[in-house]
């Protein structure tokens, strides 16, 4: 009798809990893969949304819905209205922001994905060079079957081939919300056909204050995270590797070498001292591959290949001063100057007034180590 009424009672909890579950037909879904923001009128957002729709009688459809609202919950709300699909965010890969909204600071935008229990926190989060809206809707030569999963995509392949800082959700509130660090994103740009990576945003809180070109990229992202399979390209002056260059390929009428390095592995170390003006030393250690080359060089001869092993660390070095300087100047620290400063300063608190202060005044020293252990291609 005990069995008989303890099967009942599981049977009645499985009947209960499974009327509790609301069911969703995939057909019946309207799955949100992309996202994006623009500054609308009269203090509105400009929300645009990519649709993903699932029909068994024709292919899947993509559907690109607009409108404009006070709040991104507002937008969500119109949206809802324009379509014949329920709207779910489960399957969000990535949300984009205009450049003019970008300036007056996102927080309020991210904090709404944050809070969404649906949306997870590995979503991509970029800038747009113009608007979300023509980056979202721009014709592409070849229109892919599902834009956001295609420009998730895009970022994703960068981010493993270490070519951008991982700009997820969950990154992205981490730097903001931490004294003595700041976002940085990639900048999307849709023209020639195509949408890519054009640029990175560097931010100050939550506004987007300056881009940095693409090639720029190495300078900062080195001392955020070490490279496993990097690469840059290098620009030297011409005139000091006369000596060192095959005169048979000599090409007189530059003025420049121009050099690919590759394979790069790098580790890298930021230390100050525990003293009222901060002051950092940097350190980066370099290993990698010199892949290709516009002129023809002695490598045989071991003085040739010494020289521009030094030259090129010099090149890296004086590009990761600029740098530095640049976002002092700025007043942006995608680097975490401040982090480091604050841990050395013990229980002592570093609010960030104070270190908007500190960071006028710091100074930096810049030393790269570079070696090269393998040559490539001579183009």
């Amino acid at each position: 009798m005990k069995r008989i009424s303890m099967l009942f009672l599981v049977c009645f909890s499985a009947f209960l809990l499974s009327s509790c579950v609301e069911t969703k037909y995939m057909e019946k879904l309207g799955l949100i893969t992309a996202v994006g923001y623009d500054q609308g009128e009269e203090k509105k957002i400009k929300g645009t949304m990519v649709l993903y729709q699932f029909n068994p009688a024709m292919e899947d459809v993509e559907q690109i819905l607009t409108s404009e609202s006070k709040t991104s919950k507002g937008i969500r709300l119109s949206q809802n209205l324009e379509t014949d699909h329920k709207l779910v965010s489960g399957q969000l890969r990535i949300a984009i922001y205009g450049r003019e909204l970008a300036m007056e600071g996102i927080s309020h935008l991210v904090d709404t994905l944050e809070r969404d229990s649906s949306i997870g926190n590995m979503v991509y989060l970029c800038i747009a060079d113009t608007t979300a809206h023509e980056v979202l809707s721009y014709q592409m030569a070849e229109t892919p079957s599902n834009r956001g999963t295609y420009l998730y995509n895009l970022v994703r392949q960068n981010v493993e081939s270490e070519m951008l800082v991982s700009p997820t959700l969950q990154e992205f509130i981490t730097d903001y919300g931490s004294v003595g660090k700041d976002p940085i994103l990639p900048m999307l740009k849709a023209s020639d056909g195509k949408v890519g990576v054009n640029g990175f945003a560097l931010f100050k809180r939550d506004k987007f204050i300056k881009e940095i070109r693409k090639d720029k990229i190495f300078f900062i992202r080195s001392l955020i995270e070490d490279y496993n399979a990097g690469s840059v390209e290098v620009e030297l002056p011409l005139d000091k590797f006369k000596s060192n260059l095959s005169s048979s390929h000599l090409r007189e009428e530059n003025d420049k070498v121009y050099l690919m390095v590759d394979s790069i592995k790098s580790s890298h170390t930021i230390t100050a001292k525990k003293q009222e003006t901060p002051e950092f030393w940097i350190e980066l250690n370099i290993e990698s591959r010199l892949l290709e080359m516009s002129e023809e060089m002695k490598l045989s001869e071991p003085n040739t290949l010494h020289f521009l092993q030094k030259e090129i660390g010099t090149f890296i070095e004086k590009n990761i001063k600029e740098m530095v300087l640049m976002l002092k100047e700025e007043g942006t620290d995608p680097i975490g100057f401040g982090m480091k400063y604050k841990s050395i300063r013990g229980h002592q608190n570093l609010t960030r007034k104070e270190w908007d202060k500190l960071y006028k005044e710091a100074t930096f020293h810049v030393k790269v180590n570079n070696k090269i252990i393998r040559t490539g291609v001579i183009d």
